[in-house]
């Protein structure tokens, strides 16, 4: 008798059960045959294919519960409409792999159009703490009308040395308001009023005192007289518009212009047109004060609507002076972007966007098969359809408006300028220019966007127009070595590159005033761009201070340039008065740039427009703000008999409902200007 013990014995546990295996190996189940699940099996080997002998493993079903399917369906249904609540304008797709910032931006973003059924757009009710520019009730309660503006030369001098979009009209002329957006002084002086609200009754009280009407009476019409008299004042107009003006946009052949107007055999309307407006900017550069008031309505009879129904390349050059240099000159930079807006598809009409095939794939045999005479007339087509995107890139810096397409690499290949002989600094200048707009066509097609731009954006953008910059030739950003008929167009350059930086900066540091941040809440990068938008207003100051040149073209760019990089200490002081200490270091060096900016001003002061008015502006915010009379005395509007008239029209007194607009700021907030280049 034997017993068993095996019961007691303590057994390892069996390994699993291997993965159950098909009977038949994948190429017999193909054969329909027999199959004896040997690796590899009999049939597989006979038929010579053992390489396709395998065999599918089966997997093991994972039946999901009906309550645990509803309960997972439940929670994914309720995630889904709290993402739709928080950003009911953006597809969830379109939120994937974006950062917590990125997503902060979309969410603070509430007035994103939305599509009727009709196709208007309509837009969410806001919150009135956020109103932005187009709100249709002023300040006070009382309906404003529509946007409208009327800058004909018909009117008063009065209202023509004023514009909405220099946001010198903003305390007189409630009913006249253009498109204005988060890039323009508008913007940035409603968020000093809002900020420090005691600021706006001070500059309403210092501008009583400014000269009511700083524009001289038109002198008698003086175009008449002696013919030789004349043709000397024409020549060195000429002489002016050529040696300052024509090296910021050379578009025009000099040699050809100048024996077309010593032969004196062209009639055509283009030509004249053309003529008229040289010599009405070159007599701007000439420092005339009146001649080109006349030259200006002889320009008018050739420039008008029946220049459109005769397109020609004399006829869009007379465009392109009068929508991207005269009209601004004149205060009147809604006419000018609507002319130049104008002049935009007449060139294109004129085929000057698109190159024949052969000149594009090798423009440098083609060109050698030509006559020279074809050679400069090809080059000058080129040089006007590059100038013209450059002036309407300019003048719309700090507009806000969409682009228009401007520019559309996949509709227009015109060649960059080439240079004709090898001291050509015109076409290196000109393509300088070129690559600079381009650049600022997307920063102003970005800023048109309704969503707010982002940190990142702005940094991009930033180092992209820095290594711009830095690529450009010496004799474009240093005067050693310099010829002399660059010296406007490099510091208009320079002006132009610190100005757009200042804009990306500037336009963050207002979301930030808007948000009503303390300065301890900001993260590193918010810091960043704060300090980086004060060192380029200051070195903007200390340019201008530096290189501006007396004459009146220079110091009409400079002038305006110095004007909007003031507004960045004068933000600076209003933020952080009440924040910081007084006595602070980041205080101490705006008002230092403020007080520096205004002894340039007063520098400028006799080659300056008698319809400016900046240096009175920043004047009156700067003792408002700071209670520095003695600094704000400085400005050229208190030395003595000035040509400068005020913030304020008489015709108006502050007992009447004036409409400040809203001085909240917000990411859609309509504005921009440029009415001075």
């Amino acid at each position: 008798m034997f017993h068993n013990f095996s019961s007691h014995r303590k057994t390892s546990p069996s390994p699993p059960a291997p993965a159950r295996l098909n009977k038949s190996c994948s190429e017999c189940t193909r054969r329909k045959v027999k199959c004896d699940g040997g690796h590899p099996c009999s049939s597989c080997t006979y038929y010579k294919v053992s390489h396709l002998c395998s065999y599918r493993q089966r997997n093991k079903r994972n039946a999901v519960s009906r309550s645990t399917l509803e309960e997972v369906s439940e929670r994914l249904r309720s995630r889904t409409e709290i993402l739709e609540q928080l950003f009911p304008d953006t597809a969830l797709d379109e939120l994937v792999g974006k950062n917590r910032d990125e997503l902060l931006d979309i969410l603070r973003n509430d007035s994103v159009p939305k599509l009727t059924a009709g196709g208007l757009v309509s837009r969410p009710a806001e919150d009135p703490e956020v109103a932005d520019d187009s709100a249709q009730v002023s300040e006070n309660g009382e309906p404003t009308a529509d946007r409208q503006w009327d800058e004909s030369s018909n009117q008063p001098p009065v209202l023509q040395a004023g514009d909405d979009i220099n946001a010198i009209n903003l305390a007189t002329d409630h009913h006249r308001r253009s498109y204005l957006g988060v890039t323009s002084i508008s913007a940035i002086l409603r968020a000093v009023f809002r900020l420090c609200p005691s600021a706006k009754h001070r500059v309403a009280d210092q501008a009583k005192r400014w000269p009511e009407n700083p524009i001289q009476p038109r002198s008698a019409p003086f175009l008449t007289g002696d013919p030789n008299a004349q043709i000397q004042k024409e020549q060195r107009c000429i002489d002016f518009y050529f040696e300052n003006v024509h090296p910021i946009v050379p578009m025009l052949d000099e040699d050809d212009f100048r024996t077309s107007y010593s032969l004196g055999q062209r009639r055509d309307p283009g030509w004249f047109g053309l003529l008229n407006m040289v010599i009405t900017i070159g007599s701007i550069a000439a420092g005339s004060d009146t001649l080109h008031e006349q030259y200006y309505e002889q320009a008018r009879n050739f420039v008008d609507l029946d220049s459109f129904g005769a397109g020609n390349l004399e006829s869009l050059q007379a465009l392109c002076l009068l929508g991207g240099l005269y009209l601004h000159y004149r205060n009147a930079p809604n006419m000018a972007y609507s002319v130049l807006g104008a002049a935009h598809r007449v060139a294109i009409a004129l085929g000057l966007h698109r190159e024949s095939r052969r000149r594009n794939t090798n423009s440098t045999c083609a060109q050698g098969d030509m006559t020279p005479t074809k050679v400069n007339r090809l080059e000058t087509r080129r040089r006007t359809w590059w100038s013209l995107l450059c002036l309407d890139t300019w003048a719309s810096m700090t507009l806000g408006r969409p682009t228009c397409g401007r520019w559309e690499p996949t509709t227009m290949d015109t060649l960059l300028p080439t240079s004709i002989t090898e001291d050509d600094h015109m076409a290196m200048s000109l393509c300088a220019s070129v690559r600079f707009c381009l650049i600022c066509n997307r920063i102003q097609g970005r800023f048109a966007q309704f969503n707010r731009l982002t940190i990142s954006e702005a940094v991009a953008f930033d180092n992209e127009l820095q290594a711009w910059y830095a690529s450009l030739p010496l004799v474009l950003r240093s005067p050693t070595n310099s010829p002399s008929r660059l010296t406007i167009a490099r510091e208009f350059m320079r002006n132009r590159y610190l100005n757009i930086r200042l804009i990306l900066m500037r336009s963050l540091i207002l979301y930030l005033a808007h948000s009503r941040i303390q300065k301890a809440q900001l993260n590193t990068e918010e810091l960043q761009i704060i300090d980086t938008c004060r060192v380029v207003a200051s070195e903007a100051i200390d340019s201008i201070a530096l290189y501006w040149t007396p004459n009146r073209v220079h110091v009409w760019n400079s002038a305006w340039y110095l004007f909007q990089a003031c507004m960045v200490p004068l933000l600076s002081i209003v933020i952080e008065s009440s924040q910081a200490d007084p006595n602070s270091e980041s205080l101490t060096s705006a008002r230092a740039s403020l007080v520096k900016a205004l002894e340039i001003f007063s520098e400028m002061k006799p080659w300056m427009r008698a319809s400016d008015r900046g240096p009175d502006i920043v004047a009156a915010i700067y003792e408002a703000i700071t209670g520095d009379a003695e600094g704000a005395g400085r400005t050229p509007s208190q030395d003595g008999d000035s040509n400068f008239f005020g913030w304020y029209d008489e015709q108006l007194t502050f007992g009447t409902e004036l409409d400040w607009g809203s001085f909240l700021m917000d990411d859609d907030f309509q504005g921009a200007l440029f009415s001075t280049q």
